[in-house]
């Protein structure tokens, strides 16, 4: 039985006396994780915590907002990075990459394509992630990805498992994307993060329904911007949206019991 609980936070809940303070403690225990959307000023990106230790930045934002990532990093009291997830290559930024190694101590960087080998830096380790295949993050939590792509509207596509729950992280919005996700069973996805910042087209209502999650992530673009018809149909089909625009930081929190889904509107 999935346990789905939303909390808007405002003074207290998950870290009581915390949301105004100089850091933010999940108080993870050691079966637990934690994802975190940031509600950069543009672009995208998360972190990924897991109660054993783990911590990885997925994604790199535009060049505008990455002094943002390393101001929420500070918040979430992620002073070392063991991994740097890239589902897109627009989001391969090698002076980034450089900053995060110096100033977070990044480890490995992990992307669904080889990286040539003059793009590499010597300090750190390259993983290739392979569809199909399955990744074990520790604190009974394991990530798999689903597809990878790299025509126009493409990146990997994968999944992250924490005992009976599921989160669906998409990048990629084109129709072969969309027939090799629809010959997967994906019915048991309770959170979605929408590909391509639920631009028009970017989410059709057969994968949408095929996936059936109950909730949404979206994330802010100064170019591209969400698709009035497709919140429209989030909205009549019951998925709650949560847009790091309005809610600011988002945190997805997985338990023992299920997850939470818990936000903080004075942090965008």
């Amino acid at each position: 039985m999935k346990l789905i609980i939303s909390l808007i936070i405002g003074l207290s809940c998950l870290f009581p006396g915390l949301v105004y303070a100089s850091a933010i403690d999940l108080r993870l225990d050691k079966d637990e994780i934690a994802i975190s959307f940031l509600p950069l000023s543009d672009g995208e990106a998360a972190l990924l915590q897991t109660g054993n230790g783990g911590q990885f930045l997925i994604n790199t934002g535009e060049k505008n907002s990455r002094k943002e990532i390393f101001y929420y990093m500070a918040k979430l009291q992620i002073h070392q990075l063991d991994g740097l997830i890239v589902t897109e290559k627009k989001y391969w930024h090698e002076m980034f990459i450089e900053q995060l190694a110096d100033n977070r101590g990044l480890k490995k960087v992990i992307t669904a394509w080889p990286v040539d080998e003059e793009k590499r830096d010597s300090r750190l380790a390259y993983e290739r992630w392979v569809p199909g295949e399955i990744y074990d993050l520790g604190s009974e939590a394991s990530l798999q990805p689903l597809y990878y792509g790299e025509g126009d509207d493409e990146g990997l596509d994968f999944s992250i498992r924490h005992r009976q729950s599921r989160f669906l992280w998409m990048s990629s919005a084109s129709s072969l994307s969309e027939q090799e996700m629809l010959a997967q069973s994906l019915k048991d996805s309770n959170i979605l993060k929408l590909p391509q910042f639920g631009k028009k087209d970017s989410l059709s209502y057969n994968l949408l329904t095929h996936i059936d999650p109950q909730s949404a992530i979206l994330f802010k673009s100064k170019v591209d911007y969400p698709d009035d018809e497709l919140l429209e149909v989030l909205h009549q089909t019951w998925i709650d949206v949560y847009y790091t625009d309005q809610q600011g930081l988002i945190i997805i929190k997985f338990t023992r019991d299920g997850y939470s889904i818990l936000t903080i509107p004075e942090m965008k």
